[in-house]
């Protein structure tokens, strides 16, 4: 199947979401607002809760993360990489989502930010009030996000963080994808292989010439669908695995 830009497959969803960082609202109004970075910060978080992690702390800037260490010792943190893809000094991973698995997180705080996806949080975080909830979702738990937060009085407002504050067509898709499960219109197999292909086609040449684990995080990761249950959600500065919180309340997707 030829891909296709996700604004053609699904123009009416689209149409109703924040589509890149760099177009946030100064005054954000009351919503659910959901942070997608599929490649790969929004990835990475939901892998660092499938490892075990406890949560996820998000610093407000960059080197944060050794002040949190050291209020709390256990913690895994998570910075730069390298020319060669590993931690950059005093780091213990960085934002790739194979990554994280060569660390121990089980049972342990963790914290990571990053130029697109955890700045968007931040931004969120900063720009809102009270009357706002802050959520982390990509293509591979956009079931689990859509059921948690169907039926919720607040209105759900997916951000596809994008880079360089401009959009970015994996995170398009992924936005897509929660508005579509909220909606009660859940894509074919058919529709899930193009978005599929949209994700691959849209990062694949610029990877081609870096490291393994970068077409890894791609191929293997960012391309997955629906295969995480973690719903996290800001409460503070921490990302927690919120899922199973809303069961009462809603009605699994079709």
């Amino acid at each position: 199947m030829a891909s296709q830009p996700p604004l053609e497959i699904d123009a009416q969803y689209a149409d109703g979401l924040i589509p890149s960082r760099g177009q946030l609202p100064q005054e954000p109004k009351p919503a659910n607002y959901v942070v997608i970075d599929v490649t790969h910060y929004s990835t990475t978080v939901l892998e660092l809760f499938d490892a075990g992690a406890e949560y996820v702390h998000v610093p407000e800037e960059r080197g944060d993360e050794f002040a949190f260490q050291e209020d709390h010792p256990d913690a895994k943190i998570g910075g730069g990489s390298s020319d060669d893809y590993t931690p950059t000094e005093g780091y213990d991973f960085f934002n790739s989502p194979s990554y994280v698995h060569e660390v121990d997180v089980d049972g342990r705080p963790t914290a990571i930010t990053s130029t697109n996806g955890g700045a968007a949080v931040t931004d969120l975080r900063k720009r809102g009030g009270d009357d706002i909830d802050i959520y982390v979702g990509a293509t591979a738990n956009a079931v689990a996000v859509a059921d948690h937060l169907r039926g919720d009085d607040k209105p759900t407002v997916p951000v596809a963080a994008g880079s360089k504050l401009k959009p970015s067509p994996e995170d398009t898709v992924g936005a897509v994808l929660i508005r579509r499960y909220l909606d009660g219109n859940p894509p074919s197999e058919a529709e899930l292989a193009a978005y599929q292909e949209i994700i691959e086609a849209g990062k694949l040449a610029k990877y081609v010439d870096k490291a393994d684990i970068r077409v890894r995080d791609l191929l293997e990761y960012s391309k997955r669908i629906d295969v995480h249950t973690a719903v996290p959600k800001l409460e503070g500065q921490r990302l927690v695995d919120v899922a199973g919180d809303g069961e009462e309340r809603n009605e699994p997707s079709a």
